[in-house]
Parts: C-alpha cells; structure tokens; sequence
C-alpha cells in the first residue's frame, strides 16, 4: 500500500525551529489513501464515534466545570484514614509528602481522579516536550524508512494512523543522551523529578499500587493538533476490586481549553448506579440520561501539573480547537503502573515500546537505575537483558 512522510528535511527544519524558539513541531504522518479495507473500516469508525462524542458533548457541557486540587485539612500530623483510604499504612506521624499523599489517595478513593499541581518544574516540562517532540521526529524518520517499525514506535501501523491524535511509544533513554554520549540525559532526569524516592508523583504510584513492586505499564507521549476530535466517554479498564492501574497525564506545556483537555466524570471508577446507568445503559437511554445529570470536570493544567486517575473512571479527550479557533498541538507526558495484586483481567495493553514489554520493571528498579552512574545503559536485574531503546 503506498504511503509516504514528510520529507526528513522538513523535519530537521521543523526541530531547529522548535529548539530556537520553542514553537510546537508540525511532525505528522500523512493521511493514508482511502481505498484500502483497514483505511475505510478505520474511518467508518472514526466517523461514528466523533458523531457519538459531539452527542455526549451536548449532554456534558452545560454541567463541566474545571478541576480544582484537593484542598489540605488542618492537620496534627497523624493520618486520619491509614493513608489514603485503604491505599497506604497506618497512623504515624506522617511527613509533609505524606500527609499530602494521604489526602490525595482520600480523594481517588472517593472521586477516582485527582489534579496534582508541579510534579515537574516549568523549566523541566519546557526540555521534555523539546526532547519528545526530537523523538516524534526520529520515530518519523524511521517509520519513512521501514513502515513496518511504525507499530514499535506509535503503537499502530500505518494504515491507521490518525493524523491528528496518537501515542508516541518512548525509550528510557532519549535519542540526543545516547547520541551524545550522555548518562543523563533530559528523559533521564524528568524521570528523576517524577519518580524519585522523594517525589510527588512516585509517592501517589507507590502509595496506589502497593509500593515500589509497582510495575511499569505506560511510558508514553499524547500528541493532538488542531482540529482533533473529541472522543467519546470511556474508560480504560474494567472495574476490579483491587483497581489494577493508576495514570498521569503530565503537561509539557500550558494547556487552554481550546487546545483540548483531557474531561472526567469523577465517582464513576465504582460501581455505583450511575455507573452501572452508563455501562448497561447504551440502548435504553439510561447512559444519555447519566450524562446529562453528571458533573464533569475538565483538567486545565499548566506546565508541569499532572491530572492523575484510576484508569476505570469514565474520561475523554475533549476537542483540539482548528487553528483560527485557538487549536494548538498539545504533548501530554504519560506514565502507568500496575498493582500486582489486581488478579482480573486489565483490558489495556501496555503502551510501551515492544522491548521493555512484560519485563516486569518496578518502581523500585526504574529508581534503582535513575540513582545509578549510567542509569538504563546496562542489564534489567529482573532478567538480565539490556534495558536497550525497546525497540526489539
């Protein structure tokens, strides 16, 4: 099936632009010819699915409100509920960070979704969309020179490409590091901010999914652009008791409404009858009705913040504007663990580039690694193999 690329100088030009002057890069793959059978199957959905999402925006909007962060009771240092809920331990004296995870695993204990504020500096956000939107480039260029390496770096082929939204599988080491000979490189050090023993954000992954045993799932970039649809209400994982994986989407850069945000309807990663409405609901009216009685909430980030959820409360993607009505690519930082002791079935695959698939790396090793000389340039103590760039 012929396919092509930008031309790879288009694509240098469009890095040298964004490392001058920080504008977004234009980098995207063009629409396949219509005449194939995956091509038309994948349209046909398409289309049928933004007609269903323009019909739950107009049950949605009137009732969405942006997301607001926990707010932090007055506090005597003991952690009233065992440490979020049933997430953490028991009573102590809690330091600061605990004290703040604990009122954060209150809050996804009860709403499923919860705005956290800084995980990564402004300074650190501005060098990762650099450095993802270097390594959008060179998984362009690949997949221009071997289509078939398209499902290793972009977690689907070709033929079903949308040019205006997808995931970008990334490696533990970025592109220009390795280049350059550089044990730590702008991946290697976001990694660190993130996930480090004193971290924020590795606080909520260990304290959610049962310590440093949590085990990476998702190390991902989200890409949209102008004119991106908005997607229909879903969620990503079927209800289990144990809830089986916990996300963040972290911004990269300052997210206006126009450009897209991601919209949650908080209290749906449980079992209630609103959800069951939902679920159960898609033929009798029932899920129209539970839509248009919601209170959805849309997370406005800026740079930095992160929006961190049960992956089985109900979510979508709102619309990317078109350029003239304020639409702008926007690069969400994505990273997932699993709790292993979530026994059901998940329903999601991994979004992580084939070679560090079903390797079981932990929170406890990718911190193991991050605090080492060369961090990810040897073996995985979990089996031996080189952690490589997961390409194969």
């Amino acid at each position: 099936m012929a396919w092509r690329l930008l031309p790879l100088l288009a694509l240098v030009e469009m890095i040298a632009s964004l490392s001058s002057r920080m504008q977004h890069p234009r980098m995207q793959l063009d629409p396949m010819p219509k005449g194939g059978a995956s091509s038309l199957l994948f349209q046909d959905a398409k289309i049928a699915m933004t007609k269903r999402a323009e019909r739950e925006r107009e049950l949605l909007e009137p009732n969405s409100r942006p997301m607001t962060a926990p707010k932090r009771a007055p506090s005597n240092g003991k952690s009233s509920k065992g440490g979020g809920g049933g997430f953490g331990a028991n009573g102590a004296t809690r330091t600061a960070l605990q004290q703040a995870t604990d009122m954060r695993a209150d809050t996804l204990d009860s709403e499923g979704v919860c705005l956290i504020p800084g995980v990564l500096s402004t300074d650190s956000a501005a060098r990762l969309r650099e450095c993802v939107a270097d390594e959008l480039a060179r998984s362009y260029a690949a997949v221009e020179n071997d289509s078939s390496s398209s499902v290793a770096r972009f977690n689907v082929p070709v033929e079903t490409h949308d040019p205006k939204r997808g995931y970008l599988l990334l490696p533990l080491r970025d592109g220009r590091a390795v280049d350059a000979g550089e044990a730590r490189g702008t991946l290697i050090c976001a990694l660190q901010e993130l996930l480090g023993p004193n971290s924020t954000l590795g606080a909520m992954f260990s304290t959610t999914c049962g310590g440093e045993s949590a085990e990476l799932y998702d190390l991902v970039a989200l890409r949209t652009e102008a004119g991106a649809a908005r997607q229909p209400v879903h969620s990503d994982t079927p209800y289990q008791k144990v809830p089986g994986l916990f996300c963040a989407f972290i911004a990269l850069q300052d997210v206006r409404y126009e450009m897209g945000t991601t919209m949650f309807i908080p209290k749906t990663h449980l079992q209630t009858k609103q959800r069951l409405s939902f679920d159960n609901g898609q033929f009798d009216g029932q899920r129209d009705a539970m839509l248009a009685s919601a209170q959805p909430r849309h997370s406005m980030l800026q740079a930095g913040d992160a929006v961190f959820f049960n992956m089985n409360t109900l979510h979508a993607g709102t619309a990317n504007f078109p350029e003239g009505q304020g639409g702008s690519q926007r690069l969400l930082f994505i990273l997932t663990f699993r709790n292993r002791k979530a026994r059901q079935a998940l329903g999601h695959e991994p979004n992580l580039r084939p070679g560090y698939r079903n390797r079981g790396i932990t929170l406890a090793d990718m911190r193991r690694e991050l605090a080492s000389d060369e961090p990810f340039a040897g073996i995985h103590q979990g089996d031996g193999d080189p952690f490589g760039d997961g390409l194969q």
